[in-house]
C-alpha cells in the first residue's frame, strides 16, 4: 500500500518571457519609419507650397495689377442692407435724397469712386453733374418726368446724380469692369497715344482677361470650357512675350516685372491646371 505524501504548496514560478518573432519586430519598425517619412514628406510639401504662394504674391504686388478693379470688390461696396435701407427711407422725407445710413459708408453706396464704364470720360461727367444742372435750373422746365420719383422731379442736381450713378463703374456688369481694366492696360503699356497693337499692350490685355478667368474658375470649378479658354490665353501670352524677348530683352524683362510674371511662367512648360486655388 502506497503511503500518501503530504501536499506541500510550492511557490509558483514566474512565467517565462513571451517569445516575439523577429519578423514582427522588423515589420513594426519599418511601418513606424514609413509613417515618419510620410509625415516629413507632407510637411515639406506644405512648406514648398507656402513658399510658392508667398513668391507668387510678391510677384503680383505691382502697381499695374494693384490698379485693376475686381467686380466682387466693386459690387460689395455698393450693397445696402435691409436695416440701412429702412433707416434711409425713414430719413428721406426730412433730409432729402437717401444717401445711406449715416455710418460713414454712404460714400461707397453712392458709387462716387470717380471711375465710369461705357468709355465715359471725366469731362463728360463734369458736364452732366455741374454744367447741365445749372442750365436746367435757369430754364423753365414745365414737363413732367415719370422716370424718377416725385422727390427728384424738377431737381436737376438729383437727376444728374442719377445719371452719374447709372454710368458709374460700381453699377456696371463684370464685362464692363473687364472693359475698364482693358482700357487701363492700353493706357499703361501703350508706347504712344492709341497704341493697342504693341506686344506689351497685348500681353497686358490678355493678363487682364486671365485674372478675370482665374476669379471665375475659383468660384466655378467645373467650368471646363472657360478652363480651356484660360489655358489658351496663357499660351497666347507666352507666345507674345517670347516674341518680345526676341525683339528687345530690356522691354521683355520690364514687361515681366510690371505684369507680375516670372521667367519660368513664360519660357517653361505651361500645364493645364485642374483647379485654380
Amino acid at each position: 500500500m502506497r503511503i500518501p505524501v503530504p501536499f506541500v504548496a510550492a511557490a509558483r514560478a514566474p512565467p517565462a518571457a513571451r517569445a516575439v518573432h523577429t519578423t514582427t519586430v522588423s515589420l513594426a519598425t519599418r511601418r513606424s519609419k514609413r509613417k515618419a517619412e510620410l509625415a516629413a514628406q507632407r510637411a515639406a510639401e506644405v512648406e514648398t507650397k507656402r513658399r510658392a504662394e508667398e513668391r507668387l504674391r510678391q510677384l503680383k504686388d505691382t502697381a499695374f495689377l494693384n490698379s485693376l478693379e475686381r467686380p466682387d470688390r466693386l459690387f460689395q461696396s455698393t450693397q445696402i442692407t435691409q436695416q440701412d435701407r429702412a433707416i434711409s427711407m425713414g430719413t428721406a422725407s426730412s433730409e432729402g435724397p437717401a444717401t445711406g445710413s449715416g455710418t460713414g459708408s454712404s460714400v461707397k453706396r453712392l458709387a462716387d469712386s470717380g471711375k465710369y464704364a461705357c468709355s465715359v470720360r471725366p469731362s463728360e461727367i463734369q458736364l452732366i453733374t455741374h454744367v447741365a444742372p445749372k442750365a436746367l435750373a435757369a430754364a423753365d422746365n414745365t414737363y413732367s418726368n415719370y422716370l424718377v420719383s416725385d422727390m427728384a422731379s424738377g431737381n436737376p442736381t438729383v437727376q444728374s446724380d442719377i445719371v452719374r450713378r447709372i454710368v458709374a463703374l460700381e453699377n456696371s456688369s463684370a464685362k464692363g469692369v473687364v472693359q475698364y481694366n482693358t482700357r487701363m492696360a492700353v493706357a499703361a503699356f501703350g508706347r504712344s497715344a492709341g497704341d493697342s497693337g504693341s506686344p506689351e499692350v497685348q500681353a497686358a490685355v490678355w493678363t487682364v482677361r486671365i485674372n478675370q478667368l482665374e476669379d471665375h474658375l475659383r468660384a466655378h470649378r467645373k467650368d471646363h470650357q472657360n478652363r480651356r479658354a484660360y489655358t489658351m490665353l496663357l499660351h497666347k501670352r507666352a507666345k507674345m512675350l517670347k516674341y518680345l524677348r526676341r525683339e528687345s530683352l530690356e522691354r521683355y524683362y520690364m514687361c515681366l516685372k510690371q505684369l507680375g510674371l516670372a521667367k519660368e511662367m513664360v519660357e517653361g512648360e505651361i500645364v493645364t491646371p485642374k483647379r485654380i486655388e
